[in-house]
């Protein structure tokens, strides 16, 4: 499972390439990959140029509430919404007004969310794996509003 793009695309669409392993060496398929991959590259690179701040914003903000929401209850999920935060105040002054209003509305979601389940997994006893071994200090005042 790959991650969209600026372009909506995972950057892992087909290129015609699996003929190429079966059929002759793997040096030469590997040539091809590694051209169609510095293609692959400098057109990411030309698009995201182009793209309009807000919306790079945007997909940033709304990955890590996606991965905050996936992660409610554990102390990475705090650390993630904290961030997420800290990034729309202080891109708030760039960002569409009715953007902005959406992030503040999952964000206070994601908040309530986050203390609800705090309190089911505190009952459950033993941390998840791969959660952060302390509770993240919330943002400096000056940080978030």
């Amino acid at each position: 499972m790959g991650m969209a793009g600026p372009g909506g695309g995972t950057g892992q669409e087909s290129s015609g390439q699996e003929g190429t392993r079966q059929e002759g060496t793997r040096q030469e398929g590997g040539g091809q990959e590694q051209a169609r991959s510095a293609e692959d590259a400098r057109e990411y690179v030309r698009r995201m140029r182009s793209l309009p701040v807000d919306q790079i914003i945007r997909d940033v903000l709304f990955g890590l509430l996606n991965a905050a929401q996936v992660k409610l209850g554990r102390r990475d999920a705090r650390l993630l919404i904290d961030v997420t935060t800290v990034a729309h105040e202080h891109a708030r002054p760039y960002l569409p007004g009715e953007l902005s209003k959406q992030v503040d509305q999952l964000l206070g979601q994601l908040r309530l969310g986050q203390v609800s389940a705090e309190g089911q997994a505190s009952r459950q006893g033993k941390p998840e794996e791969n959660d952060l071994d302390r509770m993240p200090a919330p943002p400096a005042a000056g940080a978030a509003r």
